[in-house]
């Protein structure tokens, strides 16, 4: 899987975490048998932001490859 699909993917099921788990923090203010909600939230943040964090690596990748092929030469 390239890593524009990769980051896509990973933007996506991040939203779907968030949004789930967001909409059920609200309902239930309290952080006792819920606490695991807070986690899945966070942890769709973090795969919200792991999408353009793989676009930038990407594009890393193909400025170093482009670097390597010019020094060739």
């Amino acid at each position: 899987m390239n890593m524009k699909a990769l980051g896509g993917l990973s933007a996506i099921v991040g939203v779907v975490i968030a949004s789930f788990s967001g909409s059920a923090i609200a309902r239930h203010t309290g952080l006792g048998a819920e606490g695991w909600l807070l986690a899945a939230f966070a942890l769709g943040i973090v795969l919200l932001g792991q999408g353009s964090v793989l676009r930038l690596q990407e594009q890393v990748q193909e400025l170093q490859a482009r670097l390597a092929r010019s020094e060739n030469h």
